[in-house]
């Protein structure tokens, strides 16, 4: 097995740089925090696949999934969207369950018609649900497990990536005299995916549910720590 980064190891530099994303969105700051928080969900995209390739049960694995997006949602809004309709936005774990159950459906459809019939219907589905990264999420966790399938795959995986984070738009940020959008430095995720070396460090249920209640742990300490912030700034503290 080559030397690289192990799988646990990419979790860990997802979890980071989506918490410093998050913070930034909180707590303001530069705008170069959220460029880092671009790492974070090509990472996880990758790593979907990674499960949904290798697990012995797809069932087990969207369940927990599912599980981990209904008890963030809660956590999601009130951090995130404080004050606005619940249906308004959901959390990511939703695309990435979307994702789940659409990587299983095309590991069952052998024709390339029916596995893009299968990408754009969930596609639609996640941008009915208004999941976080709507459709251009269900096309990146596509892209990077076809991309398995051909020959010299990184570099349409690159090209795929670009294109995608390009059509998404956002907010830019000045790069040498140029307006850059901060979506495009998701390609700088492909850094640490390409050292990759397909270990697993540790197969501990703990570790591996702890990763799963991250998202809305993260979300309620950032929470957290706002309000202790306010209540100290309105008494003068």
């Amino acid at each position: 097995m080559k030397k690289g980064l192990s799988q646990e190891g990419l979790k860990i530099l997802a979890c980071v740089t989506m918490l410093v994303d998050h913070a930034a969105l909180l707590f303001g700051g530069s705008p170069w925090l959220r460029v880092i928080g671009r790492l974070a969900f090509p990472i996880y995209c990758f790593l979907l696949t990674e499960g949904i390739r290798h697990t012995r049960d797809k069932r087990r694995y969207l369940s927990r999934l599912l599980f981990a997006a209904i008890i963030s949602e809660p956590v999601y809004d009130l951090v995130l969207y404080p004050g606005v309709g619940i249906w308004q936005h959901q959390n990511v774990l939703w695309t990435l369950a979307l994702g789940c159950a659409m990587l299983w459906c095309m590991t069952m459809i052998r024709k390339p018609i029916g596995k893009l019939a299968v990408m754009l219907l969930f596609a639609l589905a996640a941008q009915l649900m208004r999941a976080s990264y709507g459709s251009s999420g269900i096309y990146m966790i596509a892209l990077f497990a076809l991309c398995r399938e051909v020959p010299e795959g990184k570099w349409a995986l690159a090209a795929g990536l670009l294109a995608i984070n390009w059509l998404m738009g956002s907010f830019a940020v000045p790069v040498f005299g140029l307006d850059v959008p901060v979506q495009l430095f998701s390609e700088l995720a492909l850094i640490p995916i390409f050292l990759y070396s397909g270990r697993k460090r540790t197969y501990s249920k703990v570790v591996s549910w702890g990763f799963y209640l991250f998202y809305p742990v993260h979300l309620l300490a950032l929470w957290g720590i706002a309000q202790c912030i306010t209540g100290a700034l309105c008494f003068g503290i």
